[in-house]
């Protein structure tokens, strides 16, 4: 049996890697997800439309991709808030678990005159306790002591009652806020995390349906990058066809598929300024390069019962003979699920386009391949790969066509105003 892992310390944990890159917005959708908790049960919000409102908190902003989107996102630009609503909703409406906090993602910078002429109700007030989270977060984020400015923050907010925001929405920050607790845990969010986040209802997964969301977290972690569109859905297409050759057992592939999914995650902490420079590295940038496994690491074993893909996927960077990175495991230490990783991960990455060089040719990848053989990668598995490597690169192609289409459907491409990815 599948051991099941607690979908909501999976968005957390994303959530949090999703503002790595900004410091400007530093677990910014965690504190929102705080503040949608505590509001949603003030106006009466229990069980599952409770946990999909904390949940849609956490994730509200999972569609600004760059930093650029962050930026503008800040300064209120009202393209960049519609769409990335919009986007934020496409993506999680197919999964069902999450279909209820993508609706209530799609209307989170609605105001309250809108958002009233809702049929539903729940709804429209799950997504107006959703905005009003988010913009007490942003205006409390340099205030300290908040207990200090508490009454002003108050006082502002209820000039926009009945306009921006629902008066029962706004009446419940008023009873939450005359607790001190309230502040002092925003304030100090970080060492309560474990304490806020226990919500009366919460869904616990087998890994395969929880797979759907490492696909989607994939699709983030790849749009951080133009160079990098199909990586980490390429790397799970390759290990999971040498899974099945190698003869893996069902429940092993989908481990290693969640594996490949999540491997390169710790770029997330990774600025865009490296992860795009079209030369070579400083020794400074390609020493904060090398830190991503370590954060992939980190951000997993947050996860309960996520251990075996977690040391799957922070391991890509090793190499047989010790000199990989970051920890320096050898041979001895490397499962198969992790040296098959490494080889979908490197043959992926010599087939696609980077910021310094295009794509290698199949013949090129080949040899590059070969002279790793038996000191970096797995030898039998390098075999498999360069022995198919036509096969391989189809792979790859056809899933990009299907990762093309995903971004096609949901307007990524014309957003950008006609230049791609």
């Amino acid at each position: 049996m599948q051991p099941l892992i607690p979908l909501e310390r999976v968005i957390f944990a994303i959530s949090k890697a999703l503002d790595m890159s900004y410091p400007a917005l530093a677990e910014h959708q965690l504190r929102v997800s705080y503040l949608a908790r505590i509001l949603g049960r003030e106006v009466g919000f229990s069980g599952k439309e409770l946990e999909a409102l904390v949940i849609a908190g956490a994730l509200h902003d999972l569609a600004l991709f760059t930093s650029v989107d962050k930026k503008l996102a800040l300064e209120e630009d009202p393209q960049t808030l519609e769409r990335h609503a919009r986007w934020g909703y496409a993506l999680l409406r197919g999964f069902p678990y999450l279909r209820r906090s993508a609706e209530f993602i799609l209307h989170h910078h609605a105001p309250w005159q809108i958002l009233k002429e809702k049929d539903d109700q729940m709804w429209a007030l799950g997504s107006n306790i959703l905005r009003l989270a988010d913009t007490l977060e942003i205006r409390s984020r340099e205030l300290r002591p908040l207990l200090f400015y508490r009454s002003r923050l108050l006082e502002d907010l209820n000039s926009l009652k009945g306009s921006e925001f629902a008066p029962e929405v706004i009446e419940a920050l008023h009873r939450a806020g005359e607790k001190e607790l309230f502040w002092l845990r925003l304030e100090n969010f970080s060492k309560e995390r474990e304490v806020i986040f226990q919500t009366e209802t919460a869904t616990h997964l087998p890994c395969d349906q929880i797979e759907f969301l490492t696909r989607l977290f994939a699709l983030i972690i790849d749009l951080k990058s133009p160079f990098t569109r199909i990586h980490s859905a390429g790397v799970a297409a390759v290990t999971d066809w040498l899974a099945e050759v190698l003869g893996f057992r069902d429940f092993m592939r989908v481990f290693l598929r969640v594996a490949a999914y999540l491997h390169d995650l710790g770029k997330l902490a990774v600025p865009e300024a490296i992860l795009n420079k079209p030369g070579h590295l400083t020794e400074e940038e390609w020493a904060v390069m090398k830190a991503h496994p370590f954060y992939t690491f980190r951000i997993l074993e947050e996860i309960p019962n996520l251990e075996m893909v977690n040391y799957i996927a922070s391991a890509h960077h090793e190499r047989l003979d010790g000199r990989g990175y970051p920890a320096k495991l050898s041979a001895p230490d490397l499962s198969l699920g992790a040296r098959v990783l490494a080889v979908a991960d490197v043959t992926t990455a010599l087939l696609e386009d980077r910021p310094y060089r295009k794509g290698f040719l199949p013949e090129k990848a080949r040899g590059i391949l070969g002279e790793l053989s038996g000191s970096a990668l797995d030898p039998e598995i390098v075999s498999l790969v360069v022995g198919n490597m036509e096969y391989v690169v189809n792979l790859i192609r056809y899933v990009e066509e299907k990762r093309l289409e995903q971004l096609s459907t949901l307007g990524y491409w014309e957003s950008k105003s006609g230049r791609g990815i």
